[in-house]
């Protein structure tokens, strides 16, 4: 991957951040607020993640530390999933 797309990942996730507080700021007494201030908590998660790679250069995709990647990944797609469908049934 080129270096100008790894620095264009590190902003689009710290965008997608800034996004999910807005909405999470915006709906802060509703189930919606909940979920965007969690998705911001995951865009900030991505956006330090991919920054330490492209700025710092850490292998951050290579032996262990790609396996606690992919384990706080699954952890907040589980923990995310269950809240969106928590909502809906509930509606």
């Amino acid at each position: 991957m080129g270096e100008f797309l790894q620095n264009m990942y590190v902003w689009l996730w710290a965008a997608l951040a800034v996004l999910m507080v807005v909405i999470g700021i915006k709906y802060r007494h509703e189930h919606q607020g909940l979920l965007a201030v969690l998705m911001a908590l995951f865009f900030i998660f991505m956006t330090v993640w991919y920054g330490l790679r492209t700025f710092a250069g850490y292998p951050m995709f290579e032996g262990t530390l790609n396996i606690v990647f992919r384990c706080i990944l699954g952890g907040f797609l589980i923990v995310l999933g269950l809240i969106y469908w928590f909502t809906r049934k509930r509606k």
